[in-house]
């Protein structure tokens, strides 16, 4: 073999070891990123990003039209608020007579007092 060839097969070995120190370097990092615990840390860190993004555009919007936030407002507490808003209106408007209240709760309100 000539001194030519036996370089070019040194130079090749060089250029192959570097290849797999980068590869491996690189196997490296994408564990680290891949790990689970990164990942949930990125994760929970994107989600509080992403509150403080909403919630300072939540507060600009409010500051830009606080009728109509308080009108939402208003509509979502109805809303979450609405069975027990239905029946105090029914009893309102029907009057609460004790005679028509059911029997059990008649019981339950005489065992009450003992």
């Amino acid at each position: 073999m000539s001194d030519a060839h036996e370089i070019r097969i040194a130079r090749a070995r060089g250029e192959a070891d570097a290849a797999k120190a980068r590869l491996m370097a690189t196997l490296d990092e994408v564990k680290l990123r891949l790990a689970p615990g990164k990942l949930a840390s990125d994760a929970v860190q994107n989600a509080k990003n992403k509150g403080l993004v909403v919630a300072d555009e939540t507060v600009t919007a409010v500051k830009d039209r606080p009728l109509m936030a308080a009108g939402i407002a208003a509509a979502a507490a109805a809303f979450i608020a609405r069975k027990p808003l239905v029946a105090a209106v029914g009893r309102w408007i029907g009057g609460d007579d004790e005679d028509d209240q059911p029997v059990t709760r008649r019981a339950h309100a005489g065992a009450d007092k003992e």
